[in-house]
C-alpha cells in the first residue's frame, strides 16, 4: 500500500489542490507606495504553516499609476493588474479575483481590514457554506465585538458566479454595488448570516495619506442606477436587476508563488466509495 508521498510523487508544481480558503483583496494607489499591500502580506508570511500552506492569496491591483516592485513572498499567491482605467473598479477586481481563484470556499475583503491566525484558520476548516454567505465580526483594540464591514464575505466561489458576480455597471462610479450584490443573492435563495463571535477581523491602520488612494465619493450617479435595477427585479423576476456586465476591462497577471505544503494529505481511502451518498443527498458535506 503506497505512502502519501508515493501518491502525490510527481504532482505538477503550480498544482493547487491543497489550497481550502482563497482570501481575495484588491487596492488602487495613486500616493507614494504600495505598502499596505505588502504589509498585510508580511503580516499573513508570519502565520503558522498549518494556515498559510492551504490559503491561496489572490490580489488585484485595480489600475494603481504607481511603479512597484512584488516583494518575494513565502505564500501562495497570484498577483493581478487591471489595465483599464475605470475608477471605482471594486466590483470588477473582486469579479478577477474570485475567477482566478483556485478555492470554492473564498474570504473577500478590503485592506483596511484584516483575520488573526484562528479565524482564518476556522475557515480553512469549516464545511463549504454552499447557498449561505456570511458576515465577520469586527474586534476593537479593547476587546470589544461590534458589527462586521458590509462588504467582507465568507462564501462559495461556485455561489459569487451562479448568480454573476459583482454588477459592473456600477462601476466608474461609487457605492452601491455590494447593497445590490447583498440583495440579489437573498432574492436567489442566498441566506447571509454571521460567523460565531470567535471568528473576527480587525481594523487596520493605513497611512492614508501616502500609501492609499484620493478618489472622491459620490453617490449621486449610483443611486439612480440602483433604484432601476431595483424596480427590475421587482417588475421583471429572476434574470433582472442584473446587467451581467462581467470582466469588461483587460488586465494582466504581474506575479505569482506557489509555496510547498508542509505536511502531505491525510489519506482517506473511503471519500470515492461513499459517492453514493453524495449522489443521493445533494447536502451532504464534502
Amino acid at each position: 500500500m503506497k505512502s502519501s508521498a508515493e501518491l502525490i510523487s510527481g504532482r505538477h508544481l503550480l498544482d493547487k489542490s491543497h489550497i481550502k480558503l482563497s482570501y481575495i483583496t484588491h487596492f488602487y494607489c495613486n500616493q507614494n507606495s504600495i505598502d499596505s499591500v505588502v504589509s498585510l502580506l508580511r503580516e499573513y508570511e508570519k502565520f503558522p504553516a498549518d494556515i498559510i500552506d492551504a490559503i491561496e492569496f489572490v490580489i488585484v491591483d485595480d489600475g494603481s499609476p504607481l511603479e512597484y516592485q512584488i516583494p518575494t513572498l513565502n505564500l501562495n499567491y497570484r498577483w493581478l493588474k487591471i489595465t483599464t482605467d475605470i475608477q471605482w473598479n471594486q466590483g470588477g477586481a473582486r469579479n478577477l479575483a474570485v475567477t482566478y481563484a483556485k478555492s470554492d470556499k473564498i474570504l473577500m475583503t478590503d485592506l483596511d481590514h484584516a483575520c488573526p491566525a484562528e479565524t482564518l484558520r476556522y475557515l480553512i476548516k469549516t464545511s463549504n457554506p454552499g447557498r449561505k454567505f456570511y458576515k465577520l465580526r469586527r474586534k476593537d483594540v479593547h476587546g470589544k465585538i461590534y458589527n462586521g464591514h458590509s462588504n467582507i464575505f465568507f462564501m462559495s466561489r461556485a455561489r459569487f458566479l451562479r448568480f454573476y458576480g459583482y454588477d459592473e455597471e456600477y462601476c466608474g462610479h461609487y457605492g452601491a454595488e455590494d447593497y445590490r450584490f447583498v440583495k440579489f443573492q437573498k432574492y436567489h435563495g442566498s441566506k447571509q448570516s454571521y460567523l460565531p463571535s470567535s471568528v473576527w477581523c480587525y481594523s487596520r491602520e493605513l497611512d492614508r495619506e501616502g500609501a492609499y488612494h484620493s478618489l472622491k465619493r459620490d453617490l449621486s450617479f449610483n443611486t439612480p442606477v440602483d433604484k432601476r435595477k431595483q424596480n427590475e427585479c421587482e417588475l421583471f423576476g429572476a434574470e433582472y436587476g442584473h446587467s451581467r456586465i462581467f470582466l469588461n476591462f483587460e488586465w494582466k497577471v504581474l506575479s505569482s508563488g506557489t509555496r510547498q505544503p508542509s505536511a502531505l494529505p491525510v489519506i482517506r481511502r473511503y471519500w470515492k466509495l461513499s459517492w453514493w451518498w453524495r449522489w443521493l443527498n445533494p447536502f451532504a458535506a464534502k
